[in-house]
């Protein structure tokens, strides 16, 4: 039976001190709009070496120094405003030793339960009022060799590409100790709020919630479930003109979760990165939340359900521009001041985020995994090690999933790894 014990606790921060100079930055309305909880993400790798635990370390305090906010904490201002306040509290860092499982076992048929253990956030929900950390970090160290990285960041200050930003600069700087390069890309810009400024609450505080965390939710069930190249391309000839990758696997996933949910069913959303969409264009170095879903128009007819899935999906994601943008963000806004917000199953994309490019020196992830918390009703898609195959985890129901499992168009294409 597998076992997480805790070796130690530290707290790790920035190589150069940055309370001094910059005081706080103020969170965007957009990062006001996310909901307060934590992201998590699961990297595992076959190898492990002495210096490992130092060489992360260290390599993650000077990366703080370009990401000072995550050292930060967030406060509240009046009237609803949210700020980080750059004090170099540091980000809290444990290191484990993993019993009683390999790596190779849990690549090839992941126990989900045991996910959390490996996160250095246990809970699902972010307490502001509580001095919660933004950023933690985790080192699992498994038996027969290797470990697993685990990091939970705050979704009030990062969305996936911006945790994938900030990982991808961290491996960056590790191997640089050794290869003396510095990291290839621009710092961060943490101006995200000078492009959407914050708004003052009228009525709903959306940020406060119970600082009691309820658990994970024993109605939903986590599922993992494996699209392989040769099936991915077989999925690709079967869909309607030139579907991407990520087209095909969301009408495939939705066509089978309308089936399961049937009366039920809720409307689907596409979480799209907005930073190329802007005019004049984000900087890809914009850190902060710079996403939004777009709502997934239903084919009418029986007729057009074939492959209208795919082309709406299409549609509805290259029609996200600024004008868009600015009008989605206004109407979240007004239903959360409302307490009207629209329930959506949510589509997320991390692919071609460049997990599998984190080489801290050591070597790429041999696995990428989303780390488990408390949701409902979200599909995340991530590419495979190859790049061309698709993990597809889903949040749902456990009767639901049950005929996600037994549904006979998906099991043609997936395996549940």
């Amino acid at each position: 039976m597998a076992k997480v014990t805790i070796l130690s606790k530290q707290t790790i921060m920035p190589s150069q001190h940055t309370c001094n100079s910059i005081p706080s930055i103020s969170l965007s309305l957009l990062d006001q709009l996310s909901p307060p909880t934590y992201i998590h993400i699961l990297l595992f790798y076959s190898t492990y070496l002495p210096d490992t635990p130092e060489k992360l370390k260290s390599s993650l305090s000077q990366t703080l120094k370009y990401f000072y906010p995550l050292a930060g904490r967030i406060k509240e201002t009046d009237k609803g405003k949210l700020h980080v306040e750059c004090n170099d509290e540091g980000v809290e860092l444990n290191e484990t030793r993993v019993t009683g499982v390999n790596l190779e076992s849990i690549c090839q048929g992941p126990a989900v339960e045991l996910f959390n253990e490996l996160l250095p956030i246990k809970k699902s929900m972010f307490d502001y009022r509580e001095n919660d950390p933004l950023l933690a970090v985790q080192i699992n160290v498994l038996d027969g060799g290797g470990f697993v990285l685990g990091l939970s960041i705050c979704h009030l200050i990062a969305d996936g590409a911006s945790l994938s930003m900030f990982i991808n600069w961290w491996s960056r700087t590790a191997r640089g100790f050794t290869e003396n390069l510095l990291p290839a890309s621009l710092p961060p810009r943490f101006d995200c709020a000078s492009v959407f400024p914050p708004k003052e609450m009228t009525q709903n505080t959306p940020h406060k919630r119970s600082t009691e965390d309820s658990g994970p939710n024993q109605d939903v069930a986590i599922r993992c479930f494996r699209i392989d190249s040769k099936a991915m391309e077989r999925l690709k000839q079967v869909s309607v003109g030139q579907s991407t990758r990520v087209e095909a696997v969301s009408a495939l996933v939705w066509r089978c979760i309308k089936r399961a949910q049937g009366e039920d069913i809720v409307s689907m959303s596409h979480a799209v990165n907005f930073r190329k969409r802007m005019a004049p264009i984000l900087s890809p170095e914009s850190f902060g939340n710079m996403h939004l879903g777009s709502e997934i128009k239903e084919p009418e007819t029986e007729a057009e359900s074939i492959g209208g899935i795919e082309q709406n999906i299409r549609r509805a994601v290259r029609g996200v521009d600024e004008q868009f943008v600015r009008m989605k963000a206004q109407q979240m806004w007004d239903e959360r001041e409302k307490g009207t917000q629209r329930v959506h199953f949510i589509f997320s994309s991390w692919c071609r985020m460049g997990w599998y490019k984190c080489d801290f020196g050591f070597e790429e992830p041999v696995w990428v995994a989303c780390g488990i918390t408390d949701m409902r009703n979200v599909c995340i898609l991530i590419d495979a090690k190859d790049g061309q195959g698709m993990d597809v985890w889903l949040w749902m129901a456990v009767d639901e999933m049950e005929r996600i499992e037994n549904d006979h168009e998906f099991r043609k294409f997936v395996c549940s790894s």
